[in-house]
């Protein structure tokens, strides 16, 4: 719904549909507490109706009591929408930002590189998944298999540092792991850490 246009749920009569309204916006929005908002709605809009149609008798005082908080529920709610909607046409442009969406699109990518060279290292061998212009060049850094110059590009690495490890790798037949990468080559331990996520090791 553009515009925000789901507040006018809130105006069905009665408040009926205040419910759809909310949990449109909070699943669009990613608010979990907004769909809360839409569930209660919900709950207490059925609840007046059911209380309301219990019998013939429309003049008792638990249909009295029904027919007040229907129309409460249903002024609050239509107050609530409109309050919100400046939020969530906020929330709403901040989450469908080209910036936004391509760095979690990076972010995908680089997460299933990894899973893919842990789950099937022949297949992200062939893909080039770690190396320059392969599936996933800038997301993650096949350290067994890269150049120098990418490696190099790794947070904390030196250019010495990766000609170093460049040299190792061919001695040892490739780092089996981190752990491994960071034992052989001696790396202080915040290095280490923030390679973790950035680099695989698919062997040689």
């Amino acid at each position: 719904m553009p515009r925000g246009r789901w507040v006018l749920a809130s105006l069905f009569p009665f408040g009926w549909l205040v419910w759809l309204g909310f949990a449109y916006a909070g699943f669009r929005a990613r608010r979990p507490l907004w769909v809360a908002f839409g569930a209660l709605y919900g709950l207490v809009t059925a609840a007046t109706l059911v209380v309301t149609s219990l019998d013939g008798n429309t003049d008792g005082l638990d249909d009295n009591l029904g027919y007040i908080t229907m129309f409460a529920v249903w002024g609050i709610g239509v107050a609530h929408s409109f309050a919100l909607r400046k939020p969530y046409l906020r929330r709403v442009a901040l989450l469908d930002d080209p910036a936004l969406e391509r760095a979690a699109v990076a972010r995908e990518r680089q997460a299933y590189a990894r899973e893919l060279a842990r789950r099937d290292p022949s297949l992200a061998l062939e893909a080039g998944i770690g190396r320059s212009g392969g599936f996933d060049e800038g997301g993650v850094v096949d350290v067994n298999h890269a150049p120098v110059e990418d490696i190099a590009d790794l947070p904390g690495i030196s250019a010495a540092t990766a000609r170093r490890i460049v040299a190792v790798r061919a001695e040892v037949h490739g780092f089996s792991s981190l752990e491994d990468l960071g034992m052989t080559m001696d790396l202080p331990g915040d290095v280490v850490e923030d390679l973790r996520g950035r680099v695989v090791f698919i062997q040689r």
